[in-house]
């Protein structure tokens, strides 16, 4: 039974990848490399999959290590023949980029030189990746149908697992309830997994519906979108992440906005207060009795169900509070064992971003980082009326601080830290010639399911008439239309 639900699972997946094809058939083929490293490290590593490896640093393993070069080898590759300017976009990005640069420069004091060093090495290579994306011809199209073709396949496969397949998806918890993972790990990546895939299928769904004809109320929508979404709450139900639920709902609240609710003043008092949550985390600890209805409205005690034991343990003597102990090696050392030891388990995280970023880098290395959230926040919010992106950006960043409050997510290869940097990294645009335009679809066949506007490219904006192919919902079609300057 469990490979035949298998099996019709990948069929389905297979459907719902050929409908996002036949949407979106001006994106190149080299779109699969990113799609391909996000299932990936949205999932399990290569090795676990073949049954080569188990759980932990896939860094260590030859299998993973190759197919995660391999893809970045190619996005590099791919990339520079498209003539991105890598220089160029590094210095569009210096904030992040002194951010790297900071750890890189652990390795000199790290506890493990190496182990850092391969793990800031694959960290800084996604930005190949996502100059790889944003190289498409339509960058914002590229994003959207990467997540939307990895949730096509991690969906439906998580439900089949948690379901049919409990080898891979499910576990059991200390107290010997079962948890389910679908086809992570264990239930927190889950959860986030549906954040992220969820955050980003809300946008595309919009952006469709938005183009499509409003004279109907079930005209124009998507169909294949709002089952994905429909998964997506049936996993985070089955996961019990409070957290990714609770950063859902932000998410939609402030990517959804209009009018009025998406000015620039409502951006920056909404993002002040999400920047402002790290500090009220630390009041938790010293004023608990001041937010304990707000923590038991969100289903959590003030020990954050046990976190706070963690959290403990971490103080100003347990690394160099200036510099840390380098990247990535606390957990895997003396320190991160004696913790496990004091609080009487397996402790992989800090299940604390900040925290995290203290352990590797230090008071100077948690500075940085608050700067890098500052500088591409502020980005966002003036750059948040002029386009649904940069509003669903500020959205993805804002929950991504809410995450990280009781979640490790920041600077770790993992698809929140990739959607965070997939809206936060600027890259230089290429001029292009003729002129884009929107006009709406009048004399196509009204069979047609949906008839979302068109985009018309203007080829040769010297010739008049010109030939305009137009990109319609699962069809093409040759027009002729004037170019208008």
């Amino acid at each position: 039974m469990a490979l035949v639900t298998v099996v019709l699972s990948l069929i389905f997946s297979a459907w719902m990848l050929r409908r996002e094809l036949r949407l979106r058939p001006g994106l190149s083929s080299a779109l699969w490399i990113p799609t391909i490293l996000l299932m990936l490290i949205s999932s399990r590593p290569v090795a676990e999959w073949v049954g080569k490896g188990s759980p932990g640093d896939e860094a260590s393993n030859p299998l993973d290590a190759g197919v995660y070069l391999c893809l970045i080898g190619a996005s590099l590759f791919i990339g520079s023949s498209r003539g991105v300017k890598w220089g160029k976009l590094l210095a569009m990005n210096v904030p992040l980029l002194l951010l790297y640069a900071y750890f890189v420069s652990s390795i000199v004091w790290s506890d493990d030189p190496m182990g850092s060093a391969k793990r800031i090495g694959k960290d800084f290579a996604l930005l190949f990746v996502i100059g790889l994306i944003l190289s498409e011809k339509e960058p914002l199209q590229a994003i959207r149908s990467i997540f939307v073709r990895g949730a096509s396949v991690l969906f439906p496969l998580s439900i089949v697992f948690d379901r049919w397949v409990p080898r891979f998806g499910r576990e059991f918890a200390k107290n010997g309830t079962v948890a389910y993972s679908g086809v992570t790990t264990q239930k927190n990546s889950l959860g986030e997994i549906v954040l992220v895939f969820s955050m980003i299928l809300l946008w595309d769904y919009l952006e469709i519906r938005s183009t499509g004809s409003r004279s109907r109320l079930l005209r124009g929508a998507q169909w294949d979108r709002l089952a994905l979404l429909l998964m997506g709450a049936l996993l985070l139900y089955q996961s019990q992440s409070k957290t990714s639920l609770f950063c859902l709902l932000i998410a939609v609240a402030l990517g959804i906005r209009k009018g009025a609710l998406a000015t620039k003043p409502i951006s920056i008092v909404a993002y002040a207060v999400v920047f402002s949550t790290p500090f009220f985390l630390f009041l938790s600890t010293e004023f608990g009795y001041l937010i304990e209805p707000i923590v038991k409205a969100l289903g959590r005690d003030l020990t954050f169900t046990g976190r706070t034991n963690i959290w403990s343990q971490i103080t100003l003597s347990t690394v160099n509070p200036i510099l840390g102990c380098g990247y990535w090696v606390f957990w895997k050392g003396p320190g991160g064992a004696a913790i496990s030891t004091a609080v009487q388990w397996t402790v992989p995280t800090a299940h604390c971003g900040y925290l995290d970023v203290y352990l590797d880098g230090g008071f100077l290395g948690l500075f940085l980082f608050f700067c890098v959230l500052a500088a591409y926040g502020w980005r966002l919010i003036k750059q948040s009326q002029k386009e649904r992106f940069h509003l669903v950006g500020l959205a993805v960043l804002s929950a991504a601080i809410v995450y990280n409050l009781t979640e490790s997510a920041f600077l770790r290869t993992g698809p929140l830290w990739f959607v965070v940097l997939v809206m936060i990294v600027e890259m230089p645009r290429k001029k292009r010639k003729g002129k884009y335009v929107q006009e709406e679809l009048s004399n196509v066949n009204r069979t047609n399911r949906t008839q979302p506007a068109v985009v018309a490219r203007f080829d040769s904006p010297a010739m008049t008439p010109v030939n305009v192919r137009t990109e319609v919902y699962g069809r093409s079609y040759r027009q002729t239309a004037n170019n208008q300057r």
